[in-house]
């Protein structure tokens, strides 16, 4: 959140000052206005900061620090519709940018549903009042508020689709300008660049997603996969073109040579290379005609005096600027005469992969395609769905190639026949490809992906810190060194899914399935695992330090050498588990099922494992010191050389136990059950024995002489 609170020495007094009237005053009061908002935010929940705007805003009323109602009644008194409106404006998009970051969307809506329809009051006399709700339906009919709402298409996109303006499907680019413009607050430019990068970020990961399950093998035709295009299952076709050999690989080739020579040339001769390189794979003579009548013959012409001169990167940025413009619209308003051409001949590709080439050369000319298209959309924005299908088909294309030609998702097409008659090199049949999108270090932040199916997805090394994964299908998915630090995935599915290295710490995996999958090294410190199924889980290495496991399934699971030093495993399944050279130092084990769980060379010092089943498991050479096997069930345990020194076994099941060699100083084995346990060579210096059953008189005298305590 931006904003700095000013110290009181700096905020205006409005108590005893005269400060209506000039304009200094008036900014005064809007910083008053602006700070208490920056501290409400930051320290009360939104239903109260609501709550406060709409007393002070809405009903003109005094909110909990009334000289905030007397710096707006300044505003107001001045009679300057703009600086209220600035006011207004910045006000929303201090919330908004404070709430989006914490992810509370619902009271952005809000926000803007709020200034958009105010509550109906009784009317009043109040000159100061009937001024206000003046200057808040002036708001409202203004471009400020018709930017203001763009903040609020994006969360009912998923519920309300079907009822959207068709414009609010590339909010993306409608954000550009905003974030672009230096006189907007720096809240709402912040939040606009915010929101437009996590926007595209999103389309990409829904497209790579649709593309991985529409394409697989074990497709199902009558299961509904959301499509995040309006181009239908042909969709498919256009990525496996664009995927292929004949155009994205020979572009980047193309522009990598363009680049590497052009500081070799002077202007003229790089435009020569340069309309040969747009020209390429362009075989239609009617496009070629277009191109040269109307890019080439402007480009020639542009920057003459510079011709002889080496091209240098700004006056490449200009040149490509204004090819976008050409290609787009010229006069930031209207689409240009070659985009009108190139559009309405029924494949808006050869237009896109232009644009694309221009990008290709000159990254930094982006932003400035950017706000062209977003112009564009403006334009046309006042028409209906039905009249510029055109236009939306030509966005859709533009969107697609765009989320593909990055480097943070990688499209691969792959022969399935092993047909090669394909007559020429550069003509393929598609039909006979499959296409794989993998999304490595992909940032997908704050996502909200829930319920979502992301099953055989590649996400190596990628960015879910904070996202809401909940209830999502990663079966199978790739997500090794993936950072899902404070990530919901709460029920979500994991199946077989690679989590070697994955940064896990304070993940809610609540109720996750988990079995057989790969979470090698993974660091999953004080990570919610309450209830979650891991059998068969390879944890090998896995950092679980006071993490929450507690009634987990962990059978069979591999945790050989991981660190659980103070974690939660109360009523946790481990049977069977490989737990060897573990570090349980600490541990809740209380109620856990260990039946025939390896623990041998385990740390287990202070660790509680009272009422704990161990039938029949491993615990040679473990180090029990101060351990609490009240109640225990260590029945055919192999504690043999174990530490159990100070250890707590009162009325422990030992039935059967072999405890040779093991180091029993100090501890306490009253009413514990001895039946046939082997105390060959054990250590019993201070240790404290009581009814015990199945001691027999003898080896009691034999205790007795080794240190022994009985009674």
């Amino acid at each position: 959140m931006t904003g700095r609170i000013l110290p009181e020495s700096e905020q205006l007094n409005l108590s005893g000052e005269d400060i209506s009237g000039s304009d200094f005053n008036i900014q005064q009061a809007q910083e008053v206005i602006y700070q208490f908002l920056i501290k409400l935010v930051h320290h009360n929940p939104p239903e109260t900061v609501l709550q406060e705007f709409r007393q002070l805003f809405i009903f003109g009323k005094e909110p909990s620090e009334p000289h905030v109602k007397t710096a707006l009644d300044t505003i107001i008194a001045s009679k300057n519709d703009k600086e209220f409106r600035n006011t207004l404006k910045r006000s929303c998009y201090i919330l908004i940018n404070n709430w989006s970051s914490k992810r509370s969307y619902n009271f952005i809506q809000n926000l803007i549903q709020l200034v958009g329809d105010p509550p109906l009051k009784p009317t009043t006399i109040s000159p100061s009042m009937t001024r206000l709700k003046g200057y808040v339906a002036n708001f409202v009919d203004s471009h400020d508020y018709q930017e203001l709402k763009l903040f609020s298409a994006p969360y009912t996109a998923e519920y309300e689709a079907e009822q959207q303006h068709w414009s609010h499907r590339y909010t993306s680019y409608l954000l550009v300008p905003q974030y672009l413009d230096s006189r907007n607050p720096i809240e709402q430019r912040e939040t606009a660049k915010n929101l437009s990068r996590r926007l595209r970020k999103k389309f990409k990961f829904d497209l790579a997603m649709y593309t991985a399950r529409y394409d697989s093998p074990n497709f199902n035709s009558d299961k509904k996969i959301s499509n995040p295009t309006r181009l239908g299952p042909h969709v498919i076709q256009l990525i496996k073109k664009i995927s292929s050999r004949q155009l994205l690989v020979n572009c980047r080739s193309y522009a990598d040579h363009l680049n590497q020579y052009v500081t070799n040339k002077d202007y003229q001769d790089f435009k020569q290379d340069l309309k040969k390189y747009l020209l390429f794979l362009i075989n239609t003579p009617v496009y070629s005609g277009i191109l040269d009548q109307y890019l080439f013959a402007r480009l020639d012409s542009l920057y003459e005096n510079h011709h002889l001169k080496p091209i240098s990167g700004d006056l490449l940025l200009r040149t490509c600027r204004r090819m976008i413009e050409v290609l787009t619209t010229e006069d930031g308003r209207e689409p240009s005469t070659l985009f009108i051409l190139l559009t309405n001949r029924g494949n808006p590709l050869t237009l896109v992969v232009i644009l694309l080439k221009i990008i290709l050369i000159c990254k930094y000319a982006q932003t400035h395609l950017d706000v062209c298209i977003a112009q564009l959309i403006r334009y046309y924005e006042n028409s209906t769905e039905k009249d510029c299908q055109w236009l939306i088909n030509f966005l859709e294309v533009f969107k697609i190639v765009f989320a593909i030609c990055t480097e943070d998702t990688q499209y691969n097409i792959v022969k399935l026949s092993d047909n090669d008659d394909e007559p020429d090199a550069y003509v393929m049949d598609l039909d006979n490809y499959r296409v794989f999108s993998q999304l490595k270090g992909t940032d997908l932040r704050n996502a909200d992906l829930r319920g979502t199916d992301i099953r055989y997805m590649d996400l190596r090394a990628a960015d879910l810190r904070e996202a809401d994964l909940a209830g999502a299908d990663l079966s199978k998915a790739d997500l090794s060194l993936a950072k899902l630090s404070q990530t919901n995935l709460s029920g979500a599915m994991l199946d077989r899914t690679e989590l070697s290295g994955a940064m896990l710490q304070d993940a809610n995996l609540s109720g996750a399935s988990l079995s057989e999958a790969n979470l090698r090294c993974a660091d999953l410190r004080q990570a919610n695992l309450c209830c979650a199924i891991l059998k068969s889980a390879k944890l090998r290495r896995a950092n679980l330090q006071q993490a929450d496991l507690s009634s987990a399934d962990l059978s069979n699971a591999s945790l050989n050498s991981a660190n659980l030093v103070n974690a939660n495993l109360r009523y946790a399944d481990l049977s069977n588990a490989d737990l060897s050279q573990a570090n349980l130092k600490d541990v809740d084990l209380r109620d856990a099922n260990l039946r025939c769980a390896q623990l041998n060379w385990t740390q287990l010092n202070h660790a509680n494992l009272s009422s704990a089943n161990l039938d029949r498991a491993d615990l040679s050479y473990a180090s029990l010191c101060h351990a609490n096997l009240q109640k225990t069930n260590l029945t055919r345990t192999d504690l043999s050389n174990s530490n159990l020194s100070r250890s707590d076994m009162s009325k422990a099941l030992l039935r059967h136990v072999n405890l040779t060699g093991a180091n029993l100083n100090h501890a306490n084995l009253l009413d514990a059950n001895l039946f046939n346990a082997n105390l060959t060579d054990v250590k019993v210096k201070g240790t404290r024995f009581g009814n015990n059953s199945g001691l027999s008189e003898p080896m009691k005298q034999e205790l007795k002489q080794q240190g022994a305590i009985f009674g």
